[in-house]
């Protein structure tokens, strides 16, 4: 990247970083209302998390009792006080433990990450098994004018061998080719059928999707 575009892209990044974190924001008190309505406690897994860009997953956390986070590479995260945190080192299409094993399961823009579609069935099919209360997933919505990793327009719907091209030219966060399967409104509604499907973010058309869902009392979905 020269100068000049390592430039543009510090700017660009200047600018989204902020609304970035208040985008994400929304989505932890949304989850957190979710939480209270619940009774709030017990125990957390996130899938593919972290301490956020400013610490914001952490202010999540200090809800519970215990987190675990799961990656597919090790990440050091400071608990919380009064939290027991745990990291492991697991794939989330395929995840070792017990069927409703934790209260609630997270997971921020990560299954757009894992793979092609029978991929993303395995991911959400794996939080759907070990949520006993309910569950949070998020993605950026696939039909949003700019690509969130790039920041490039429309760059979700070019050809793999276009993309493999301007992605080092991105003034985002990816600046080489990667695999992305960026997820539709219909697609997240069939990947979790018994969630309620929220477009967040930027006003009418969402940057976000999420998939949401609150077990009944009776632990049947509703």
């Amino acid at each position: 990247m020269t100068t000049f575009s390592a430039q543009i892209a510090g700017k660009v990044l200047g600018f989204a970083k902020p609304l970035h974190k208040r985008f994400r924001n929304q989505k932890i008190e949304l989850f957190l209302s979710l939480i209270r309505a619940d009774g709030g406690g017990g125990r957390l897994l996130d899938i593919g998390g972290g301490s956020g860009i400013d610490g914001e997953f952490l202010n999540l956390y200090k809800h519970f009792d215990e987190v675990a986070v799961v990656n597919l590479t090790p990440q050091p995260i400071t608990a919380p006080t009064g939290v027991l945190l745990t990291t492991l080192v697991a794939d989330g299409r395929n995840l070792p433990f017990d069927a409703r094993s934790f209260d609630w399961v997270f997971s921020n823009a990560v299954i757009e990450h894992v793979g092609a579609w029978p991929q993303q069935q395995r991911f959400a099919s794996e939080i759907r098994r070990v949520a006993s209360h309910g569950y949070f997933v998020t993605t950026p919505n696939k039909f949003f004018p700019i690509e969130p990793h790039t920041m490039l327009p429309l760059y979700q719907f070019l050809p793999v061998p276009i993309q493999k091209k301007v992605a080092p030219f991105s003034p985002g966060y990816l600046r080489k080719y990667e695999e992305i399967n960026l997820i539709s409104r219909t697609q997240m509604k069939a990947l979790f059928p018994e969630a309620r499907i929220l477009p967040i973010g930027f006003p009418v058309l969402g940057n976000s999707l999420i998939a949401y869902h609150l077990r009944s009392k009776s632990g049947s979905d509703q």
